[in-house]
């Protein structure tokens, strides 16, 4: 798979640790070895060749999976990064925008780190005792490969069940840790040491300013990620909502080649196909329909999972799947995934205003299972909430929402919405232009009141159906496109946030008196589950099988089988979603080993 992996291993255990995957391109790997110090990077063969480099000459040898604006290959650039990733890595990498994993060595110590999001995981396993060897990876099933005895973490398997993802610096083996967003690793052969290098400062009160502010970084960041693709072929997914349409709104100028790629998702009949060739003519670009059915999420389960690192349900990268039946994806191929969240949605304002607490707000915002069925799920008494007191022990912010807000940042970009990213990018080169210094700074300055707010009298039970922020963004971008409908809502980006909440609410009503999917009702990968029947049998199979795991309760397991599949009496989806990739994953990468 592509990514990074090296530590105190020989080159041949690093190349014999790689997983192949028949979901993936060509890819080919690049080692070097320095002292006792050996780096791995895995790159696609023919795609996106500002996407890594390599650098191993002045007694530094360094490996950069990403792309970092200004770092494009040549010697010079490579050579002063890792030099100051050396000499001080905290100074270098807050200085550093763009998705990134890196890892540097002089012979003498390791250097590794992730970007100021995580967009790009790092794990890593160096034992319990000082002086053990240290292995790290991009991916969990390289890493797992290394190890003697992995035990399951049942921690992870809680989040899982709960979030959907893991949160923390949990994986699903207890010997291996994920290195958190914006941290720095640091080997001397001896002790590891984790150092944050740059962390945003949230501050949700009032300001006129945040619109055109947000607005400028936005541009910056855009303009910095397409710097690093001046001699590529560009692609986007392309909805009918408003973030993809806001970051291709500003692509399109620079890469007037560009390709644009819509499947009818999010819900299936909703608008996006229609809404998208709107927005791509009126920027006078190519858009493709890409089918997303059952049949490649069946045929790739294993794929997909393995390539997730089996920490995120499979209803939630379901959508990425379409990916495989994109034949021809171009050098890079963005999406919009993590900006509804930083421009208000991710996160609504009855999530932080009717909560008792900062971890009850993570938990009303970001949960896929109630905590009550999860502990019915797991054998032991963990309590599954624990992880969000977690989160929230973890930030360091002044105030309450500002509280909620990095915990969420911290835990559920990296964990959850950018880490679908892999499924792309082991078939092209990515980009996730929201990794921007300037562009964090400003968006982490938005006003309580710009996020999505509630229908009055509904006790946050009812939502807006978007965000002021995201109105605003597409209205200051002056891209033509605050004219085409949202799909979400069925008004155009230009009218007042009022007639998008009416908007909403009737359309979604509308729907689900027609019996049709919509949001909050049951979505596509819950129809799936239950009508396709090659992706049933491999659900049920699945579960049957993790109902004999010691860390799960077979009888609780069973009683979602029949509630979800047989009798239909519930939708467990998010159940069967969770236990399926954690049995799929542990089926293949971790029994072989244990």
């Amino acid at each position: 798979m592509n990514g990074l992996i090296g530590g105190t291993l020989s080159e041949s255990t690093a190349i014999d640790a790689l997983v192949e995957t028949d979901a993936a391109a060509d890819s080919e790997p690049v080692v070097r070895s320095r002292g006792e110090f050996t780096l791995c990077v895995s790159h696609l063969t023919d795609r996106d060749a500002t996407g890594w480099g390599v650098h191993d000459a002045d007694g530094i040898t360094g490996v950069r999976y990403g792309a970092i604006p200004g770092i494009r290959g040549s010697d010079e650039e490579e050579a002063s990064f890792f030099r100051g990733l050396l000499e001080d890595p905290a100074e270098t990498l807050a200085r550093a925008d763009g998705p990134f994993a890196v890892a540097c060595t002089d012979g003498e110590e390791l250097v590794v780190a992730s970007d100021k999001l995580g967009t790009r995981p790092i794990q890593y396993a160096d034992g319990d005792d000082p002086g053990e060897d240290l292995v790290f990876g991009s991916n969990l099933a390289e890493v797992a490969a290394t190890l003697d005895r992995p035990s399951v973490d049942e921690r992870a398997v809680s989040d899982l069940l709960l979030i959907g993802h893991v949160w923390g610096e949990k994986t699903l083996l207890d010997q291996v840790t994920y290195l958190s967003p914006a941290t720095v690793l640091r080997y001397d052969g001896a002790e590891t040491d984790r150092q944050e290098y740059w962390a945003p400062t949230f501050d949700t009160r009032p300001r006129t300013s945040f619109g055109q502010n947000v607005a400028s970084a936005y541009r910056s960041c855009l303009g910095d990620a397409a710097s690093t693709m001046d001699d590529a072929s560009v692609s986007m997914w392309l909805s009918g909502g408003l973030d993809s349409r806001a970051m291709v709104g500003e692509l399109a100028e620079r890469f007037p080649d560009m390709r644009t790629f819509t499947y009818d998702a999010n819900p299936s009949g909703g608008g996006n196909l229609r809404i998208a060739r709107d927005v791509a003519d009126t920027l006078g670009i190519a858009n493709e329909t890409v089918d997303l059915t059952p049949g490649p999420l069946v045929e790739h389960f294993e794929d997909a999972v393995t390539l997730t690192d089996g920490m995120l349900g499979w209803k939630t990268f379901l959508n990425l799947t379409a990916s495989f039946a994109v034949e021809d994806p171009g050098d890079v191929l963005l999406e919009a995934c993590g900006q509804g969240g930083m421009m208000g949605d991710g996160i609504g304002r009855a999530a932080i205003e009717l909560s008792s607490s900062p971890a009850d707000a993570l938990y009303r915002a970001k949960h896929k299972v109630d905590a009550e069925t999860v502990e019915t799920l797991l054998s032991g008494d963990a309590d599954p909430m624990i992880t969000y007191q977690q989160a929230v022990d973890g930030v360091d912010q002044d105030g309450y929402a500002e509280t909620v807000l990095g915990a969420y940042y911290r835990n559920y970009f990296p964990r959850g919405d950018f880490a679908s990213n892999k499924l792309v990018r082991a078939r092209t080169g990515t980009r996730v232009p929201l990794a921007h210094g300037e562009f964090l700074d400003a968006v982490t300055k938005m006003p309580l009141k710009c996020r999505v707010g509630w229908v009055p009298g509904t006790r946050g039970a009812v939502p807006y159906g978007t965000a002021a922020a995201k109105l605003g963004l597409v209205r200051r971008l002056d891209s033509a496109l605050d004219s085409i409908p949202y799909e979400r809502t069925k008004v155009a980006p230009e009218r007042p946030l009022w007639q998008h909440a009416a908007g909403f609410v009737f359309h979604t009503g509308i729907r689900r008196l027609r019996g049709e999917t919509t949001y909050g009702g049951r979505r596509m990968a819950s129809a799936w589950s239950i009508t396709n029947d090659d992706l049933r049998t491999l659900l049920v199979g699945l579960l049957e099988d993790a109902a004999d795991r010691p860390f799960l309760d077979a009888d609780a397991v069973e009683t979602v089988v029949e509630e979800h599949f047989e009798t239909e009496a519930a939708d467990r989806i998010g159940a069967v979603s969770g236990i399926a990739t954690l049995e799929q994953w542990l089926q293949s990468h971790y029994d072989p080993h244990t």
